[in-house]
C-alpha cells in the first residue's frame, strides 16, 4: 500500500484585505496559467484586450499543438527512448483533453497557446494564442482567435476571448504596467461560490523516504477568492513538494462569499510525511501576514 499523505492547508482568512501593494520583490513569480481558463463575467475593457480573428488552415493549428505535444512527450520522462522514436506514427498519438495549453517562447508562435477540442478527427482546428505586449508604463494584451471565421464555433471562440480574465503581465510587480493588471483583478467581476482548496498531490518518493516542509504561497485572489497569481514565499527545500503547491493553489477558491475587493494572503501548506501508513499525524498553525 502506498504511504498515505497528510497536507495540511492552514489559511487565516479572518483578517482579509483590499489588496494595498504589490508582491514584494523576494517572492518568486511562477507562470500563470492560460488566460483562457477562466472567465470573467463582464465584457473585458478593450483598453487592455486586442482581439484579432487569424484566418488559418485546420492543419496549421493542428501542426502547432502536434509539435507541442511531441516537444511534452520528450521532455516529461512518460515515455521511454524506443517509445518516442515511433511516437510520431503511432496510431495514439493525439489530442489529449488533459493537454491543451503550451507556452511558446519564441518566432511567429510565441505566446500562450490554449487549442480547442477537435469537434472531430484526432486534431485541434482552433487556438487562441495570448501575448503579452505590456511594457513597464501600460498593461496590454493581443489575444489572437486561429480559427475559420466563418463558422459558428469560430464566432464563439472569439466572444469568449473577447470576455476572457486579464492575464497577468511579464512586467516587474512594482511596475505601473503590472499595478495597473492588479487593480483589474481586485475589481474583477464574478459569481461567488463554494469555497474549494483540495490538498496538493503528496510526491510517494518523498512521503516514503519521510521527506516532508512548509511551502509557504502568496496568492492574489479576486472578490470572490479565484486564484490569479500565485508566488513561491519560503521554499520547502524539496522542488517537487513547491511545484505541487504551486500548481493545485491556481485551482483555489479560498471563499464562499464574495468580498468588496480581492486581496493578498499567505497560505501556508505544510507535507507532513505520515507516520504510519494508518495514522500519519501534523500540526495545524494559524497562517501570518
Amino acid at each position: 500500500m502506498s504511504p498515505r499523505l497528510l497536507v495540511l492547508l492552514m489559511i487565516g482568512l479572518s483578517s482579509l484585505q483590499a489588496i494595498a501593494a504589490p508582491a514584494t520583490a523576494s517572492d518568486k513569480r511562477t507562470a500563470p496559467r492560460p488566460a483562457t481558463e477562466k472567465r470573467a463575467n463582464a465584457k473585458a475593457p478593450t483598453d487592455w484586450l486586442q482581439v484579432e480573428t487569424v484566418a488559418i488552415a485546420n492543419d496549421d493549428v493542428a501542426r502547432v499543438y502536434r509539435e507541442q505535444l511531441l516537444a511534452w512527450y520528450r521532455t516529461s520522462g512518460a515515455m521511454d527512448e524506443r517509445e518516442l522514436a515511433a511516437l510520431p506514427d503511432a496510431d495514439y498519438f493525439a489530442f489529449r483533453p488533459d493537454l491543451t495549453s503550451f507556452s511558446i517562447d519564441s518566432g511567429e508562435s510565441a505566446g500562450q497557446w490554449t487549442f480547442a477540442p477537435p469537434d472531430q478527427g484526432r486534431w485541434p482546428g482552433a487556438a487562441v494564442q495570448v501575448i503579452d505586449r505590456s511594457d513597464e508604463s501600460n498593461y496590454r494584451i493581443l489575444a489572437r482567435v486561429h480559427c475559420d471565421a466563418a463558422t459558428p464555433g469560430c464566432r464563439r471562440l472569439r466572444a469568449e476571448t473577447a470576455a476572457m480574465a486579464p492575464p497577468e503581465p511579464s512586467t516587474r510587480d512594482d511596475s505601473a504596467s503590472y499595478d495597473a493588471w492588479r487593480r483589474l483583478i481586485e475589481k474583477e467581476a464574478c459569481t461567488a461560490a463554494p469555497k474549494a482548496m483540495p490538498a496538493p498531490r503528496y510526491p510517494e518518493s518523498l512521503a516514503r523516504k519521510g521527506s516532508g516542509g512548509r511551502v509557504e504561497l502568496r496568492l492574489l485572489v479576486n472578490p470572490c477568492g479565484e486564484v490569479r497569481a500565485v508566488r513561491l514565499s519560503e521554499s520547502s527545500g524539496y522542488p517537487q513538494l513547491d511545484q505541487s503547491a504551486i500548481d493545485t493553489a491556481w485551482d483555489w477558491r479560498i471563499q464562499s462569499e464574495r468580498q468588496a475587493s480581492g486581496a493578498i494572503v499567505r497560505v501556508p501548506v505544510d507535507f507532513v510525511p505520515p507516520q504510519s501508513e494508518a495514522a500519519p499525524v501534523g500540526r495545524v498553525e494559524r497562517a501570518s501576514r
